[in-house]
C-alpha cells in the first residue's frame, strides 16, 4: 500500500518531499521497530521526543514534528487511525478449507458457504452459521443456536443452546457464552435447589469477547450485550444482565445478576456491579471499584464502596498525610491542646 493511499484512508494531511508520496509501505510495528518499509505512530505526546531517533518509513501523529525527515501523515486522533490502517494490513483470515473431516455436524445444521469449520469442532443439531464465519479447533456450538456472518470463534469457544449471535462477533479463545446463572434457592434447611436456566445469551454486532470470559443465560428471556461492546478477558457476566452497545468491560470485571449498563459504559479492571442496579450512559467505574447502587448518566466513581472519582481522589491524597497528621495530634494532646474537630473539611456531598 503506497503512503499516499494511507493518507487517504485515514483522512490524514501528508507532509514530506512529493517523491515519498508514492513509497511503498508493507506493515506496521511501533517506534522502536520499525523500519524503512513500515508505518509507525505517535499517540502518546510522552514520547515526541524520540522522533528524531526513529527508521520508520513514514508515521502517524497528531501535530507536525520540524525539522523530521521521515515523512508524516498528520490526523486528528493517531490512535483511531493506527487502527484503521491495521485492519487493512492485518485483517482477521478468511474462511478456507469449508468443513474439517474431523468435525461433528449434526443434521439440519445450516452452514451458509463460504464457513471453515476446524477438526474436532462440534456444531448440534438446528444451528445456523453465516457466511463468511470461522469456527476454530474443538469450538462446541450447542442446539439451535444462530451465529451471523463474518464472525470468527477461536479455539475452545462454547456457545450452548439457542444462544444468538450477531455479525462481525470476535470471541477469544475458550470463552463461554450461554452457561447456567448462578440460580439456587434455599429450603428451610438450607439446602440449595437448583433453578433451571431457560432463557438465552444474544449478542449483537461488532461484539469482541475476551479469551476465559462466561457470560450467563438468563433464567428467564435473554442476556444481552449491545452492538459494538468490547470485553477483555477473564470477565463474569451473570445471568439477566443488559449491556448497551459501545460499552468496554476491563479483565475481572464482574456483574451480577439483572443489572443494566447504558451506552458508552467504561468499566475498568477488577470493577464489581452489584445486583439488580442501572448505570447510566456514558459513565465510567474506576479499577477495583464497587458499585452498590444506581448511578446515573455520565458518573464518574472509583473506590468501593464506590464514590464520586473526585472525591475518592481527595481521600487518596489525605491517606498519605495521615502518618504526619497523627504525629501531630499525639503531640498535641500531650501538650494538653484541643484536638480539633475530626470532621472539619470533609464535604460528604462532593
Amino acid at each position: 500500500m503506497i503512503l499516499s493511499e494511507i493518507a487517504s484512508l485515514v483522512g490524514g494531511h501528508l507532509t514530506g518531499p512529493e517523491s515519498a508520496f508514492d513509497k511503498q509501505i508493507l506493515g506496521v510495528r511501533s517506534m522502536q521497530e520499525a523500519g524503512p518499509q513500515d508505518l509507525t505512530f505517535l499517540a502518546n505526546p510522552k514520547y515526541r521526543p524520540e522522533l528524531p531517533k526513529i527508521q520508520a518509513g513514514a508515521i502517524l501523529l497528531a501535530e507536525p514534528f520540524p525539522g523530521l525527515s521521515t515523512p508524516q501523515v498528520v490526523v486528528s486522533d493517531p490512535y483511531l487511525a493506527l487502527a484503521r490502517v491495521m485492519q487493512v494490513f492485518y485483517p482477521l483470515p478468511s474462511p478456507r478449507q469449508g468443513v474439517h473431516p474431523q468435525a461433528h455436524i449434526s443434521g439440519n445444521v445450516s452452514l451458509e458457504e463460504p464457513v471453515e469449520v476446524g477438526p474436532a469442532a462440534v456444531i448440534q443439531e438446528g444451528s445456523r452459521i453465516g457466511a463468511g464465519t470461522v469456527i476454530g479447533p474443538g469450538v462446541f456450538i450447542g442446539a439451535r443456536v444462530v451465529i451471523g456472518k463474518g464472525c470468527f470463534l477461536h479455539p475452545g469457544v462454547v456457545v450452548r443452546e439457542d444462544c444468538r449471535i450477531g455479525n462481525r462477533v470476535i470471541i477469544q479463545p475458550n470463552a463461554v457464552i450461554g452457561s447456567d446463572g448462578f440460580g439456587y434457592a434455599a429450603d428451610p434447611q438450607g439446602h440449595r435447589h437448583k433453578i433451571p436456566q431457560i432463557g438465552r445469551v444474544t449478542i449483537g454486532d461488532d461484539v469482541e469477547i475476551g479469551a476465559n470470559t462466561t457470560i450467563d443465560r438468563a433464567t428467564f428471556g435473554e442476556t444481552v450485550i449491545g452492538a459494538g461492546t468490547k470485553i477483555d478477558n477473564l470477565v463474569q457476566i451473570a445471568h439477566n444482565v443488559r449491556i448497551g452497545e459501545d460499552c468496554v468491560i476491563v479483565a475481572q470485571a464482574g456483574i451480577s445478576g439483572s443489572s443494566r449498563l447504558g451506552h458508552r459504559v467504561i468499566l475498568a479492571g477488577q470493577a464489581g456491579v452489584v445486583g439488580h442496579i442501572e448505570i447510566g450512559s456514558d459513565s465510567m467505574i474506576g479499577a477495583q471499584s464497587g458499585v452498590a447502587r444506581s448511578l446515573p448518566e455520565k458518573s464518574r466513581v472509583s473506590g468501593s464502596p464506590a464514590i464520586s472519582h473526585k472525591l475518592w481522589l481527595r481521600i487518596q491524597t489525605i491517606l498519605g498525610d495521615l502518618p504526619g497528621i497523627l504525629g501531630r495530634l499525639r503531640s498535641l494532646e500531650r501538650k494538653g491542646g484541643p484536638p480539633g474537630d475530626p470532621a472539619e473539611g470533609r464535604d460528604d456531598h462532593e
